[in-house]
C-alpha cells in the first residue's frame, strides 16, 4: 500500500452568543493569538477560553493504517457563572473512500466529557453538545484521529485527505439542525441508510423506516396526527442550489398520502416549468386557496426553501437507479426544455425511488441498484412484489414523477402499483406527493421518526 498523508488542520474558533434580551442577540469576537508555529494557541473572550497547549495543527504524514494523531486542548469558564459550551467539527472535508476507516475519541479526565470510539463524520456536527462547565473551572480534552488497520485490503483510502476546524460554541442550548441529527444518526446506523448515489447523499431506506415528520401542522404548538400531515423524510442532500445562489445541505421530505390524481399538463406537454400541475402546486396549493389539503399557514410556507430543480430526462424507463440519478442532473432534454426550474414544490425523481429500496434476502440492494427499475416487477408475486420494491418505502401504486422522456414532447415516468418504473402522456391521471426541502436553519424539538411518535418541527 502506497503511503498516505492525512492533515488534520484543527484552528480553534470561539463563537459566543449572549442570552437573548427583547428578542435580540450580541455577538462577541474572539480574539486569536498565536499560530501553528507557536507552542501555546490561545483564544478568550470575558466569558470562556480555549487554549491548544502544542500549537493549533496537527499533520500526520505518511499515514497508514494504524497510525493516529493527537490534539490537546482546555476550555475554561473564565466568569462568575456556569455556562455551556458545544465542541463541533467545523469546515469538515473527508476524503475518504471508507468513512469508516476513520475514526475519532474525545476523552477528558477533569469534567470534561467523553467520547468513545466513534466514526469521522463527512459533514459538521457535535462531538459534545450543551455541556455545562462552572465558573472557574477548566476541561482538559484528548482529540485523537485514528485511520483504523483492518484485516483487508484498505487501497481504496490512497491519497486521500482529511481536515476541518474544531468550533465551541458557549450557548445556552445548542441544537442541531434537523440536517445534522440526520447525518448524525446516519453514522450509527448503516440498516436505515444508505450514502451510496453519486454524491454520497444521505439517504432512509426500507420498507418502513423511522422517517416520518409532521409537516402543515395548523398548530405546531401541539403537534398530532389531527392538526398535521404525516411525511417521509427521502434524506439530506447535499450542496442544494437556493433561489439566492447559496449552497447547503437540504433535507427533502414527501407527503405521506396522496393529494388526489391530478395530470402533470391538461395540454400534454412534458415540460415542468410550464405544466399546469406545477403551477397548482406552488401557486393554490402553496398559497392555501387550493381545495384539497393546502398548505395552511405561514409558518408552514417560510419552512420550505426555493431550490433549483434538475429537470434532465432519459428514453426508456429500462435503467438503474444511478443512470436516472446522473440523466436528472444532465442536460439531455426534448428539443427547447429547460433542464432546471427554481421553485419550493416538486415530486420526487425516479432515483429517489430506487435508491430507497433496502433490497431482500432473495435479491439484496446492491443487485436491486444495479437491475434496471423497469424490470423491478419480474419473477414477484401476483400484485409484483420482489425483494426491491417490496422493501421501498416510496412504493405507493401509480405515481408521478418530476422526470420527462427526453425524445418525446409529451411522456413522463411514473412508478407503476407493480413497483417498477413506467411511462404515461403528461394528461394521464396520476397520484400526486408533494415533494420539498426544509430551510436549512430548522431543527426539531421531539419525536423519534416512528408513525406513532413522527418528529416534530421547532417553527416559531
Amino acid at each position: 500500500m502506497r503511503n498516505k498523508t492525512l492533515i488534520l488542520s484543527i484552528l480553534g474558533t470561539l463563537l459566543l452568543a449572549s442570552i437573548a434580551i427583547a428578542g435580540s442577540y450580541a455577538y462577541f469576537v474572539a480574539n486569536v493569538t498565536g499560530n501553528k508555529d507557536t507552542n501555546n494557541v490561545v483564544i478568550t473572550n470575558g466569558v470562556m477560553s480555549l487554549e491548544y497547549k502544542d500549537g493549533d495543527e496537527i499533520t500526520l504524514d505518511n499515514a497508514i493504517p494504524g497510525s493516529s494523531v493527537t490534539k490537546t486542548f482546555t476550555v475554561k469558564n473564565t466568569g462568575n457563572v456556569a455556562t455551556n459550551y458545544t465542541i463541533y467539527f467545523s469546515e469538515l472535508v473527508n476524503s475518504f473512500v471508507d468513512k469508516t476507516d476513520l475514526v475519532y475519541t474525545l476523552s477528558s479526565t477533569d469534567g470534561g466529557k467523553s467520547v468513545a470510539q466513534t466514526q469521522v463524520p463527512d459533514s459538521n456536527i457535535a462531538m459534545v453538545s450543551n455541556y455545562s462547565i462552572a465558573a472557574g473551572k477548566t476541561h482538559t480534552y484528548s482529540l485523537t484521529i485514528t485511520f483504523l488497520s483492518k484485516d483487508e485490503v484498505q487501497d481504496d483510502n490512497q491519497g486521500v485527505s482529511f481536515k476541518t476546524k474544531v468550533m465551541i460554541n458557549e450557548t445556552k442550548e445548542y441544537v442541531l439542525t434537523f440536517a445534522e441529527q440526520i447525518v448524525d444518526l446516519s453514522v450509527k446506523d448503516t440498516i436505515n441508510f444508505a450514502t451510496d448515489d453519486p454524491d454520497n447523499n444521505i439517504r432512509y431506506i426500507g420498507k418502513d423506516p423511522s422517517n416520518y415528520v409532521y409537516f402543515n401542522c395548523s398548530d405546531y404548538s401541539n403537534q398530532n396526527d389531527e392538526t398535521c400531515e404525516k411525511w417521509r423524510i427521502i434524506g439530506v442532500f447535499k450542496n442544494m442550489t437556493s433561489e439566492n445562489g447559496l449552497q447547503a445541505d437540504l433535507v427533502k421530505i414527501i407527503r405521506d398520502d396522496s393529494l388526489g390524481e391530478l395530470v402533470l399538463n391538461t395540454n400534454d406537454i412534458n415540460d415542468w416549468t410550464t405544466a399546469s400541475l406545477q403551477t397548482t402546486l406552488n401557486d393554490p396549493y402553496y398559497n392555501g386557496t387550493y381545495e384539497n389539503d393546502a398548505i395552511k399557514n405561514d409558518l408552514t410556507r417560510n419552512a420550505i426553501e426555493s431550490v433549483v430543480w434538475n429537470l434532465g430526462g432519459l428514453n426508456s424507463s429500462s435503467n438503474t437507479a444511478s443512470t436516472f440519478y446522473s440523466a436528472e442532473r444532465g442536460t439531455t432534454v426534448y428539443s427547447g426544455r429547460p433542464i432546471t426550474w427554481t421553485g419550493k414544490i416538486g415530486l420526487m425523481y425516479p432515483s429517489d425511488y430506487g435508491y430507497a429500496t433496502a433490497g431482500g434476502t432473495t435479491t439484496n440492494r446492491e443487485v436491486c441498484l444495479t437491475t434496471n427499475m423497469s424490470s423491478w416487477n419480474v419473477g414477484g408475486s401476483s400484485d409484483g412484489g420482489t425483494d426491491c420494491n417490496k422493501n421501498d418505502y416510496l412504493r405507493k401504486g401509480y405515481q408521478l414523477t418530476i422526470s420527462p422522456f427526453s425524445n418525446d414532447s409529451s411522456y413522463m415516468f411514473i412508478l407503476s402499483p407493480y413497483g417498477n418504473v413506467e411511462n404515461r402522456p403528461s394528461n394521464y391521471s396520476l397520484n400526486i406527493y408533494p415533494a420539498l426541502y426544509l430551510k436549512s436553519n430548522i431543527s426539531i424539538s421531539q419525536g423519534n421518526g416512528s408513525s406513532s411518535n413522527p418528529y416534530q418541527l421547532k417553527l416559531d
